[in-house]
């Protein structure tokens, strides 16, 4: 028994290892700033410069995880197989993660009932008193919906400082929503992002290249 509590703690310290170089954070980070370019709305409307400036954005967060997946960590930690267990968590977390984007759609189809029955629309802007009161409580969902993704992938990848990061992307999402201001979304992306630079830092000073391959290289 003891064994294999030993194995499975063995097998969870090797699977949060695949999280030591820090690129996860700078991609969530970039994510992040990525969406705040894109929800942005000026007041002339949206534009062609927001779907550009989101795709330069998360194209970059792609090439820069891939790169440093292929060319940074994989050089010094190897390839990686898990067991089955793994493979049911994912399974567990692909069925939450697909409940919360059920529960998007619902809400997505609401607004659109929203604005095709104006009636309805009103009678839920007299509940919500004001304006104000209807964009907090936008503000509110977009948000949750948001942290409880990131919690969800957090606990089911054995991955805490994804909890960090669903707290800051959370947070982006909802004065992304509130206040329209991409500045402080920003901010919060770049939150994520630093301590992802300094991890992948201390990675490439912990692990360096084997002699033969840095040689090579």
């Amino acid at each position: 028994m003891s064994q294999e509590i030993d194995l499975k703690q063995i097998e969870r310290k090797a699977f949060r290892s695949t999280y030591q170089d820090g690129l996860w954070d700078i991609f969530f980070g970039l994510v992040v700033v990525s969406m705040a370019i894109y929800m942005y709305h000026p007041e002339g409307g949206y534009s062609a410069r927001n779907i550009i400036g989101f795709l330069v954005g998360y194209g970059v967060a792609n090439l820069i995880f891939w790169a440093g997946k292929k060319f940074i960590t994989l050089p010094r930690m190897g390839q990686v197989k898990f067991g089955p267990i793994r493979k049911k968590r994912g399974l567990y977390l692909a069925i939450a993660l697909g409940i919360v984007v059920l529960i998007n759609i619902g809400l997505v189809l609401l607004t659109a009932l929203g604005w095709a029955n104006p009636e309805q629309a009103a009678s839920l802007n007299t509940f919500l008193l004001d304006r104000g009161w209807m964009d907090i409580a936008v503000a509110l969902i977009g948000s949750l919906l948001v942290g409880v993704s990131m919690i969800l992938m957090a606990f089911f990848n054995d991955f805490p400082r994804g909890y960090y990061i669903a707290i800051m992307a959370s947070l982006a999402a909802f004065l992304m929503i509130w206040l329209n201001q991409p500045i402080f979304p920003i901010l919060l992306g770049l939150m994520i992002v630093l301590p992802g630079v300094v991890l992948l830092i201390r990675f490439l000073s912990k692990y360096p290249l084997p002699q033969q391959e840095a040689f090579h290289g």
